[in-house]
């Protein structure tokens, strides 16, 4: 799904969003082939974002499973099957930190 999560890196960064960052899991997790990580300065450019990118993946011919978040929500992550994106508040993307978790794996 490497189509995918390069769709996914592109349309973040024509949208500027921050700092986007790949999680490679392709040849080590059986659920997630990718995360995508990014963040925002404010709950509005998230929401932007996170519109485009489903926008995008759906014009692809891609299927979403889901969008999770809540109204004003920090964190938005859109799980497109193979590719997850994880789109946050600036400030909170410092608080769960992704990267430290899989520091391994990021490209």
């Amino acid at each position: 799904m490497k189509e995918l999560k390069d769709l996914i890196v592109t349309t973040l960064d024509e949208r500027k969003a921050n700092d986007i960052k790949v999680v490679d899991f392709e040849n080590g997790n059986p659920l997630v082939d990718y995360f995508v990580i990014a963040d925002a300065a404010s709950h509005r450019q998230i929401k932007a974002l996170a519109d485009h990118v489903v926008d995008a993946i759906e014009k692809a011919g891609y299927k979403i499973k889901t969008v999770e978040s809540e109204r004003e929500s920090s964190w938005i992550l859109i799980d497109a099957y193979d590719v997850v994106a994880h789109i946050f508040l600036t400030e909170d993307r410092a608080h769960y930190n992704l990267e430290k978790l899989y520091q391994d794996l990021i490209k």
